[in-house]
């Protein structure tokens, strides 16, 4: 199709296309080798089939924006087929009369392939466009008081009007292309949309449509040419950069989870991420990862009650950041990240509840880099909230983050003739009771009312007593790596002293803790949360259940650390719905999406003064439903839910409970 003159031209323009491509690949790959971590390429590769399954199904996207997830894949899917569609549309150039297989079973579903997703692709795009700019949907922007730096503000809407027009041009002229093409040739049954079109094209001579088509192949083309440079410059790099996000397990323990630091390496000099070049390369890599969709804010507490934090600032922030500066931070600049990527506020104001990682299309991990960003203010710096130094004292000094005196822990089992390991270590379970189960005076009665249904229920299980200490996930969540190391390292040669195989615990951060934490410090045991075992007891028949003698509403709040984290989403509920009489009734926000309680990331202990509480949030929320009863399952989420309750003046209306509470008035 093409002529001589035309064929060296372009063959031109890809050689400096991929010249520059190549400057700007590098520096984006070299920005991101600054970090530290280095990244195992070879491994990272080795889980390739990992990167294409996103890559060609789109999965991630359906999460939390089903519909708008699904008009995205058709996008993604769209442009994944034109890189085959430009391949061969070269070669129509440079080959005469070239098609793929144009009389063929194959090449006819090829065509109506390119023809459909064509149309799909230009209005998706369309669509985005509208939604941004017209529309004006919230959830694209990042409202105050978040800090985005100026970068930011006046880039994101430049970027995706970008982004979006080059799509747009790109199928649009090379779908003006095939029209020409067609209306030269005769109607094709694959292309029905774009013979449709080149009935426009009716008063034209031969000629005039040979050079539209020579026009639209090389408009169509020369975009491709135009944008692949500019590629790590844009948001659009999330198209590849978003499955190799997930192609990179290595530091990344679980989702929501950092790698223990190694206080016996002396060659440390700093613990956490104090500036930019401090976070792992794969975190730099989620700056370019970030599709800048804001999924990671729409539950995310503290963004959604009016806090300095969003998930998305700190990635839009990072990228834009080193969009500007990239070559300086090449260069070795040291790079503060004290009000780079979030204010001090905003630090502080995460409940850790892991929604920003459950709902990120791409992998990123924003959550982790709050926590590494702690660990430099607590361990480096002495520099965090003041009400955190009493818990952080306390559990030094007490093993728990309040007050309580140690030799206290087992007085809560007084009368119910419990064995501590140190008098028998031949129990099936080791009951982890939690610090909040073994002093909190209300959850003191949760711990009785499960002690008592697994005695009941016949299970041989056994409590540390005084020799049990804090799991260590607040001062983990916190930033104080150190001290949380130490109290699980102590409870871990505890543990293994027992011989421990088999932990059940009332608390999902206790159960998180040990599940997830403890393994990488030597400690590997079998651990359930209670709901799981009271479900299993029911279904055993070694619970029986009373006859209902009235019906019930309850709404069941789920704990982040039992559900995002570790997807404990059924057995809670089950415990509860097998009670005659009672109805669940779910809350708006629920499973993967339910709403915090605010008091994640040691939040629990750390003044909310800004926006609106977190828990009033979600006891409104729970009372809305119109149910008697909220039923909990952690600590944390009761004490939260209760206040929550008391301070919006329902209190005399409704209750909130544990489950295990629950399940005690109902069973013989």
């Amino acid at each position: 199709m093409l002529t001589l003159v035309e064929k060296l031209l372009f063959l031109l323009a890809v050689i400096v296309s991929l010249y520059i491509s190549y400057r700007t690949f590098s520096r984006m790959f070299k920005i991101i080798g600054r970090g530290t971590k280095p990244i195992d390429w070879k491994k990272a590769f080795g889980n390739l089939s990992e990167g294409l399954k996103v890559l060609l199904t789109q999965q991630t996207l359906f999460k939390t924006r089903p519909v708008i997830g699904f008009i995205h894949a058709l996008v993604a899917w769209g442009f994944t087929l034109y890189m085959l569609v430009n391949t061969f549309d070269i070669l129509s150039g440079y080959i005469p009369g070239f098609e793929f297989f144009p009389h063929s079973a194959l090449g006819f579903i090829y065509r109506l392939f390119v023809d459909v997703f064509s149309v799909l692709i230009f209005f998706g795009v369309f669509y985005f466009l509208v939604r941004r700019f017209i529309q004006g949907d919230d959830r694209l922007n990042i409202n105050e008081p978040v800090h985005l730096l100026d970068a930011v503000r006046n880039g994101v809407k430049r970027d995706s009007l970008i982004v979006g027009l080059f799509i747009m041009l790109h199928v649009g002229g090379r779908f003006v292309g095939a029209s020409f093409h067609i209306a030269q040739t005769g109607a094709d049954a694959a292309q029905p949309f774009a013979t449709w079109f080149a009935s426009i094209w009716g008063g034209m001579s031969q000629s005039q449509l040979i050079v539209g088509e020579h026009i639209s192949w090389w408009f169509a083309l020369g975009l491709i040419l135009a944008f692949v440079p500019y590629f790590p410059y844009s948001k659009h790099a999330h198209l590849f950069m978003g499955p190799l996000n997930h192609m990179l397990p290595d530091n990344r323990p679980y989702r929501g989870g950092v790698k223990p630091i190694d206080f016996e390496d002396e060659s440390l000099e700093q613990y956490g991420a104090g500036n930019l070049e401090h976070l792992t390369q794969d975190s730099i890599l989620d700056g370019y990862a970030c599709i800048m969709c804001n999924r990671c804010q729409d539950y995310c507490p503290a963004y959604q009650t009016g806090k300095q934090l969003s998930p998305a600032a700190i990635e839009v922030n990072k990228r834009y950041y080193l969009n500007e500066n990239g070559d300086k931070f090449i260069e070795g600049a040291e790079v503060p990240l004290k009000g780079l990527l979030l204010t001090e506020d905003a630090l502080w104001a995460c409940t850790t509840c892991n929604f920003c990682t459950y709902a990120c299309p791409v992998g990123n991990e924003p959550l982790v880099d709050i926590i590494r960003m702690r660990q430099d203010r607590v361990m480096m710096e002495g520099d965090f909230p003041k009400e955190a130094n009493p818990a952080f004292k306390n559990l030094e000094v007490n093993f728990n983050p309040w007050a309580y005196n140690p030799q206290d822990r087992a007085n809560w089992a007084e009368g119910l003739n419990i064995k501590t390991m140190a008098e028998d270590p031949n129990g099936e379970y080791l009951f982890w009771v939690g610090c909040a189960g073994s002093f909190d005076p209300r959850y003191q009665k949760v711990s009785k009312a499960f002690a008592q249904l697994m005695q009941k229920a016949g299970v041989d299980f056994r409590i540390l007593g005084t020799e049990e200490k804090c799991n260590g996930d607040t001062a983990r969540r916190m930033g104080n790596e150190y001290l949380a190391q130490t109290l699980m390292q102590e409870n871990i040669d505890k543990l293994n002293g027992y011989g421990v195989k088999k932990i059940v615990t009332a608390c999902p951060h206790c159960f998180n803790s040990l599940k997830n934490d403890y393994p990488q410090l030597g400690g590997k045991f079998e651990v359930i949360h209670h709901s799981e075992l009271l479900d299993n007891l029911i279904d055993d028949g070694k619970l029986k259940l009373k006859d209902a003698n009235e019906q019930k509403k309850v709404t069941y709040h789920d704990s982040c650390y039992l559900g995002r984290y570790n997807n404990v989403y059924d057995a809670p509920r089950e415990t509860v719905s097998k009670i005659g009489g009672i109805e669940i009734v779910e809350m708006e926000r629920n499973r993967e999406t339910a709403f915090c309680c605010g008091a994640g990331g040691g939040r629990m202990f750390l003044e909310e003064t800004e926006g609106q509480r977190i828990n009033e949030n979600r006891a409104e929320e729970a009372i809305g439903t119109g149910a008697e009863t909220i039923a909990s399952a952690c600590p944390f989420c009761m004490t939260m839910l209760t206040d929550g309750v008391k301070t919006l003046g329902k209190n005399e209306e409704v209750e909130v409970r544990d489950i295990a509470e629950i399940l005690l008035d109902n069973v013989e």
